[in-house]
């Protein structure tokens, strides 16, 4: 019985999800491209297309389709024109995504909701009764709570959720033990595992409220708002790039991020926090603080370089438009975007009605984040440079001026002349539309502008060289410049007057003005403008957040409850329309919505409310009984507390918890994925996301997400068996740890059982024993007399460099060398890195000089460079540059590589000393455009990697070199190294010993690495921090 009761429910799910992506995706498509001939009005060919049943029976030409073969139905063969005498529609083809939408549909079985009309008809002048009645339209209701749950309920939730329980026949589980309880909560409230002492101060703790205390502490701690606003960002499709193809890193985005955690922290009440995101510009345009929540609205996909800018602008609109449904009113109101909702009672006309809201918003890149007064102190400090630098920079544009305007008119032409005019008018002079769409353009003329590069591109060397000298004569005033004030990623309006709003019928174009849904308010709303903008925006959030709102204020009190129990009592948390699902228990929602509402929208005492009841005490460790399983086998009733997997973030930031690596540095710009901050505090790019989060479903940030998926995959597996950050993770864990027990402590929060610890030790042993089998070693193809100089598995292998400063993105190397030997294979002999090998982080940004081995695609002996840096769309970008110039063994050579990011090259000269007369070699390699390439972790290393690779190590001597910043004169490089006076640090092998250099040897730090109970233990670590007991709340 318990087995049929699932297939039901599965059964039902699947035809939910049948319909709703028929009614997303499939009636759209019909609505737009068949309506017109193929439906009450007219039937072209004797077929109709707005039921199922016409489409089975067909037209002229018999069935339209054939439910679940779309290869026998005609439908298909006529959109993919495979016969020329029939094709549907007859203008134009329909799109490769819309044709496999009906594919897709027809394969499903073609589901249609058959009795639709009888349930939902829609005029414009009124609702049906039983529309009127829907649940969710409904006002909160006053409820108090049921006579039920006895000695069990600890609060009135529990009296809601026993009552339930009770009809169900069901028994609640026992209260969870204080380990289970306390790495329930600190997972809940900070994403992370409580610490040895944490776990032991609370089990410990005799006093009676404990646990009250600690969830009062917890969230009292900034890490709170760190976890929570993790949710939020979900939820408004948070990312820091543009999407699409390119997608652009979004600098600016972060004071956004800042501003949701700072608001979970600092207790705003909810009300507020949604009126400053929808309006903060109306309401406090001159605060910083609250203009930056209006960010929210500059979360859409967009890319600068679409020529489309008016479909863009259409995209974006819609985007604002229903995430603004999902997110704040729990409905799908992009089903009604086409034609009247098919199942919920919303019209076409409220869509745009909520669109008009958003009609006049106007990205804006030209704002700062900063007070009045900062702006004013910044503007007269700037005047001061300004007047005293106009002369030097009136020659500078004088001599770019020309180049840059050729550039800016070649991308201007690429537009629609009516976007042309747009740009080319004055900006005061502009519309609300035309301010809107030319914005949009001017991102990519001033990607143009920004394109031209005048040291590179001025193409008259007199002209370049005069610029250089007024360049270093601005320089010289740099002291009167002000510090930048931060730029403020944000939105306004365009204007007082909004842009036209039209919604097109087959009568004309209809000019639709903000309103709400007609079903709870078809009144006009009340809109009071201001000088700057339409005042649309605050009269749609003084709504939202209206304390009779029936929708928002249940919405948002069901996603706290998600939030802590998995599912929410509403579990399709933003459709509560009819294709979502009926609530559970909907009298406790609407109590607990009250409660909130008259608590002033405060989180925390909701919070407290649902954390210190009964029900959120239960044990997650119970297995269903036998009514359990036959009547709620989903645990909607919560007769238990629900398991589930950690989501991506919390995975990632409790292996750096464990292992004592967690930077907790708080708020600011975006850190790389494979660093150690918080993973809130990591960059998060669309298209390129760090690898362990996406594989962990992270949300890719392309959507609102109201649940994250919980999947199983293959990559997950590789992810965390073979990938290097996890890897380095159980290495720390590793290094710190004194045995079995304290590895279970830190990652598991307890003691091993003795099995466990039986288990363990075996492997260790088991682990030990192939470690000192296995003996490193290097093969050589030549060999000479190498005297004393860097050999592998020697006490000489590199030597590190103290060096204070960082040589930057322009730089000389220059060094005098012998090399003994090349690799038989393909592998490197590095002569100088500040590299650890990495490719994947900023951390291992960073660089190599090397030659290459007898096997090498590049031929043996090349000189060649490994560069991974920041490239132009602010990806990590990896390149190797090759000098095909080849060198000897046994022979010594003077070798300078000169790096130039400006320039895009490097140049490597090679002068054989051993040839007296000797023509020096050289070669200029054109490189891609990458930045930050010694700004990774690594120090600098002579003769190797940071981080000790064998097969890489230098093999030969290294009598001297040195590192300059910037370019050096070839009249400043020299073939003596005695006459070297200048560089961040030179070394010569005669010189006496320095504190500024340190040689790194087997006898140190690959000691160390090659510990075979280090490795055995690694191994041990990791294999916990992948367990279902780490990466599960049980």
């Amino acid at each position: 019985m318990a087995a049929t009761t699932t297939v039901t429910v599965a059964d039902d799910d699947a035809q939910r999800v049948a319909l709703a992506f028929f009614e997303k995706e499939v009636r759209p498509v019909l609505v737009s491209r068949c309506h017109e001939c193929h439906s009450n009005t007219k039937q072209k060919g004797g077929l109709r297309v707005d039921h199922i049943g016409y489409l089975k029976s067909g037209g002229d030409t018999g069935p339209a389709l054939v439910p679940g073969k779309p290869e026998e139905s005609a439908l298909i063969e006529a959109v993919h024109y495979a016969n020329e005498d029939f094709q549907m529609p007859p203008k134009k083809k329909l799109p490769d995504a819309e044709i496999a939408i009906l594919e897709k549909w027809i394969k499903m079985g073609a589901p249609w909701p058959d009795d639709a009309s009888k349930k939902v008809v829609v005029t414009e002048g009124g609702f049906t009764e039983e529309q009127r009645k829907y649940w969710f339209f409904q006002p909160v209701a006053k409820v108090s709570p049921p006579q039920a749950g006895g000695q069990w309920a600890r609060n009135d939730l529990d009296r809601f959720i026993a009552e339930k329980r009770d009809e169900m026949k069901l028994t609640p589980a026992p209260e969870a033990d204080r380990h289970e309880l306390a790495r329930r909560v600190y997972f809940d409230l900070h994403g992370l595992p409580p610490t040895k002492d944490q776990m032991d101060a609370f089990v410990n703790d005799q006093d009676p409220r404990a646990y009250e205390k600690l969830i009062d502490a917890l969230l009292a701690s900034p890490r709170y708002g760190e976890r929570w606003a993790q949710h939020w960002l979900d939820l408004v499709r948070y990312a820091e790039s543009d999407g699409y193809n390119q997608d652009a890193y979004r600098p600016h985005a972060w004071p956004y991020r800042d501003y949701v955690i700072q608001s979970f922290n600092d207790e705003k009440p909810y009300d507020q926090f949604v009126r400053e995101q929808l309006a903060g510009d109306e309401i406090a345009p001159d605060d910083p603080a609250v203009l930056v929540a209006t960010a929210f609205m500059r979360h859409p996909v967009y890319e600068y370089n679409l020529r489309d800018v008016r479909g863009q602008w259409d995209l974006i609109l819609t985007d604002m438009t229903d995430t603004a449904g999902e997110l704040f009113l729990g409905l799908s109101m992009g089903c009604a975007r086409c034609h009247n909702h098919k199942f919920d009672p919303i019209l076409q006309k409220d869509y745009y009605r909520l669109r008009s809201f958003f009609t006049p918003v106007h990205w804006r890149d030209d704002l700062k984040l900063a007070t009045p007064a900062e702006k004013k102190a910044f503007g007269e400090q700037e005047a001061k440079w300004e007047a005293a630098t106009a002369e030097i920079r009136a020659k500078m544009d004088a001599l770019t001026k020309p180049d840059i305007d050729a550039r800016v008119k070649t991308w201007r032409v690429s537009f629609t002349e009516d976007l042309q005019a747009m740009t080319l008018k004055p900006a005061e002079e502009r519309d609300a539309l035309e301010k809107q769409l030319a914005g949009l353009c001017e991102r990519q003329l001033d990607f143009a502008r920004g394109s031209f590069d005048p040291i590179k591109d001025i193409k008259s060397e007199k002209a370049r060289a005069e610029y250089k000298a007024l360049k270093e004569e601005l320089n010289k005033f740099q002291h009167l410049k002000p510090k930048p004030l931060p730029d403020a990623f944000v939105a306004t309006d365009a204007g007082p007057e909004a842009p036209a709003n039209r919604l097109k019928t087959r009568k004309g174009d209809l000019e639709i003005e903000p309103g709400f849904l007609a079903i709870l308010d078809p009144n006009p709303p009340k809109i009071t403008p201001t000088q700057t903008s339409t005042g649309r925006r605050r009269a749609l959030a003084d709504w939202i957040t209206r304390a009779d709102n029936p929708l928002s204020t249940r919405v948002i009190v069901n996603r706290v409850w998600q939030y802590h129990f998995g599912r929410g009592i509403v579990s399709s948390a933003s459709e509560f329309g009819t294709l979502g699902e009926l609530p559970s228990h909907p009298e406790l929602l609407d109590f607990l919505t009250a409660k909130f509402v008259a608590g002033g929208w405060h989180f925390k005492a909701l919070h407290r409310e649902i954390m210190l009841s009964a029900t959120y005490r239960q044990t997650a460790r119970r297995e269903p009984d036998e009514t359990a399983a036959k009547v709620d086998p989903a645990n909607r009733y919560l007769w238990r507390f629900n398991p589930r997997r950690l989501d991506a973030e919390q995975v990632r930031d409790a292996m750096l918890a464990v292992s004592g690596e967690l930077d907790l540095t708080a708020g600011g710009p975006a850190s790389d994925g494979n660093g150690t901050r918080r993973s809130v505090y990591t960059r998060k790019k669309r298209n390129s996301p760090n690898d362990l989060l996406l594989a962990l479903d992270m949300p890719a940030g392309f959507a609102s997400t109201a649940e994250r998926q919980s999947t199983t995959t293959p990559t997950q597996a590789l992810q965390l068996l073979n990938g290097d950050w996890v890897r380095a993770r159980a290495r720390k864990l590793a290094s710190q740890v004194k045995g079995i027990d304290d590895v279970w402590l830190a990652v598991l929060g307890r003691l091993p059982t003795d099995y466990e610890r039986a288990t363990a030790n075996a492997f260790l042993k088991t682990q030990m024993g192939r470690a000192k089998s296995s003996a490193p070693g290097a093969e050589v193809a030549e060999s000479g007399d190498s005297g004393r100089g860097f050999k592998f598995n020697s006490p000489h292998e590199r030597l590190l460099v103290h060096a204070s400063e960082k040589e930057g993105d322009e730089f000389t190397v220059e060094s005098i060398v012998k090399l003994d030997s090349v690799d038989v294979n393909a592998e490197l002999r590095t002569l100088v890195s500040r590299w650890d090998g990495g490719k994947a982080s900023l951390e291992s940004f960073g660089w190599s000089i090397d030659v290459t081995g007898q096997k090498s695609r590049y031929k043996p002996r090349n000189i060649l460079m490994q560069l991974v840096g920041e490239d132009e769309n602010a990806n990590i970008g990896y390149q190797v540059v090759a000098s095909d110039i080849h060198i000897e063994v046994d022979r010594r050579y003077h070798i300078v590589v000169q790096v130039s990011s400006a320039r895009h090259h490097v140049t490597f000269t090679v002068r054989d000393l051993d040839t007296p007369g000797a023509v020096a070699q050289s070669a200029v390699v054109p490189m891609d455009r990458l930045s930050k390439i010694s700004q990774g972790a690594s120090p600098i290393f002579l003769g190797g990697l940071s981080k000790r690779t064998p097969t890489r190590q230098w093999d030969g001597q290294i009598e001297a070199m040195r590192i300059v910043a910037g370019h050096t004169a070839d009249n400043a490089l020299n073939t003596d190294p005695e006459k070297w006076h200048a560089g961040l640090f030179i070394w010569r092998a005669v010189d006496p010993p320095h504190s500024q250099f340190t040689w790194s040897g087997a006898d140190s730090q690959a000691a160390q690495e090659d510990d075979p109970l280090l490795k055995a233990m690694t191994g041990l670590c990791q294999m916990l921090l992948t367990t279902n007991q780490f990466f599960y709340l049980h």
